[in-house]
Order: C-alpha cells, then structure tokens, then sequence
C-alpha cells in the first residue's frame, strides 16, 4: 500500500472518529447542539473592510467596476464560496460516514443578481435572484443506493444551502453615535 492511500485511510478513519463523536455527544446531550457562530467587519477606506472570524483575519471589497479598489472578493461571492466549501465539508463528512471513498469533491456556483434592487433603482430584491451550482464528486464507489443518500445528503444537510433556500429569522439594529 502507498503512503498516499495509507495516510488517506488513517485520515478518514480520524474524521469518521471525530464526527460519531460529535454525533454521540450530541445525542446524549442535545444542548450541545446549540452553536453560535460570529464575525465582526470594519469598513476601512472606500468599500474595502476588515474582517474578522475567530482567529481568521480578510478583506471583503467590491471589483472596481463596481466603484471598489478590488483587493478582495465582495459580500456575495463569500456566500457564493462558503456554499461551495459548505457543499464539499457536507460531502466529505457524510462520504466518510458512509465509507464511501471520495477521490475529489468540485463545486462550481453562480449567483445572478439584479443590481436594481441594491441601487434602490427598482423594487426588486437586493439579493441573488437565483443561484445556480453543479458539485462533482469523483469516487470508485458503486453503490448506487449510496451515492443517491450521499446526493440528498448534500443537498438536505448543507447549512449554506439552507441559509440561501429559506428565510431565516434576523434581528439587529442600526445605531448613530457622535464623534
């Protein structure tokens, strides 16, 4: 056996360990299924932000063409990439679970939006009218009862996905102080 295909296998049985686990501890204690999840952005110069997830520090900025310096992807396409990235973390978890091999997971995902409604030129919404994604996911698994779960899977269990499909409940509040 190759190193490669050891050090996957010793890598997918610690993933597999690591998620009954989570599952087991979740099970016995639902109230550790409650997690809360924060980011916290500075608007710096121009449209360009600072922003900071736990220890994880980038920019968020718009493409010149729209009146930004281009130094980092805007708002929309973090959504875009985190529901790719979402996509793929849901494939690998179930795939592992259900020992199926993956060779490779590819997501490619497309948001069209109608500027209208961010300009405020029109009624229509600010956000993406549609989003359109194709994953690929390469495996020697022939299990067609396997795949089919691990395709509903990816689809029913992605939080992004879900975000993106359904409302979800928002509460906030804009404040002004003097300077």
């Amino acid at each position: 056996m190759s190193t490669l295909k050891t050090t996957t296998i010793t890598e997918n049985n610690q993933l597999k360990v690591n998620i009954l686990n989570l599952i087991n501890g979740i099970q016995s204690e639902p109230e550790n299924a409650n997690a809360v999840f924060r980011a916290k952005s500075k608007l710096e110069k121009g449209f360009l932000t600072d922003v900071q997830i736990r220890d994880f520090k980038f920019v968020s900025d718009e493409p010149e063409d729209l009146g930004g310096t281009d130094k980092g992807p805007n708002p929309v396409e973090y959504v875009l990439g985190a529901f790719a990235a979402c996509q793929e973390i849901v494939i690998k978890a179930y795939a592992t679970v259900l020992d199926i091999d993956l060779k490779s997971v590819e997501v490619k995902v497309e948001g069209n939006l109608d500027l209208h409604g961010f300009l405020n030129l029109s009624d229509e919404r600010a956000g993406f009218k549609s989003v359109n994604y194709k994953t690929t996911i390469k495996t020697n698994e022939e299990d067609s009862e396997k795949l089919k779960l691990l395709e509903q899977l990816s689809v029913d269990r992605c939080p992004v996905l879900d975000i993106i499909k359904n409302p979800v409940e928002i509460d906030g509040t804009v404040e002004f102080k003097n300077y």
